[in-house]
């Protein structure tokens, strides 16, 4: 995250530099949002199961538009991407607005790679001018992706769930509780859901130990254990 405002901090810096103004006629191309104010974090570890994700952007025309269907141009700004083309991700095969449309919103295809369980990747796209339109904005040219398949300690595993539900954290406890429930994210989840979902791992975890006769371990050894009692 530190990197991406260090990013976000050095784009914005050379859009002020370059004065790219807004042009005041014509046809003019730009995100929605104010890249200071739109990065899109893309975490496969919200998406078990899940091989690709689309994350999308949109980008509007300042000008009337046109009243047929019109092609606008977006590209990869390779000075800041970290992301690789077919490996981490794939832009969409073309990128219109619809006749007499004012916005757009496409996708992105984000692929999840081995490498990406140690590693954040970052994607910085930009509108480019084309036969039809023109940039907008300076500040509203970019718009950063950061792509990523790392386990952490979610915001909702807090100390409640720990005492009462699932235990002390781990990143293989969780990582099991992904793979038995196929959730990953508990976020505003009831009392009745975090205990549904709690209770199959347990269950998960006693099978394990009558089928194996032993049970299933933390990476340190110990016994993996959730205090939900049912």
């Amino acid at each position: 995250m530190k990197n991406t405002l260090i990013i976000i901090i050095l784009l914005l810096a050379a859009c002020r530099e370059a004065e790219i103004p807004l042009y005041s006629g014509g046809n003019n191309i730009q995100f929605v949002k104010n890249l200071a104010r739109d990065s899109t974090t893309v975490a496969f570890l919200l998406a078990p199961g899940q091989t690709e994700v689309d994350s999308a952007f949109i980008v509007k025309t300042t000008g009337p538009g046109y009243p047929t269907e019109t092609p606008y141009r977006i590209t990869v700004d390779r000075q800041f991407t970290t992301a690789v083309e077919g490996t981490h991700f794939k832009l969409p095969d073309k990128t219109t607005f619809q006749p007499n449309a004012m916005r757009d919103t496409s996708f992105v295809t984000f692929y999840r790679a081995p490498d990406m369980k140690t590693a954040s990747f970052r994607l910085v796209l930009r509108v480019e001018e084309n036969d039809f339109f023109r940039p907008g904005q300076g500040e509203y040219r970019y718009k950063v992706f950061v792509v990523h398949d790392k386990i952490a300690q979610p915001a909702w595993w807090n100390s409640s769930v720990s005492t009462t539900y699932l235990g002390p954290y781990s990143d293989l406890k969780y990582q099991k509780f992904i793979d038995v429930t196929g959730i990953a994210d508990l976020t505003g989840a009831s009392a009745s859901e975090t205990r549904i979902y709690s209770l199959q791992l347990k269950y998960w975890l006693e099978e394990y130990k009558a089928t194996n006769n032993e049970p299933f371990r933390e990476e340190n050894g110990d016994e993996m254990k959730v205090p939900i009692s049912g």
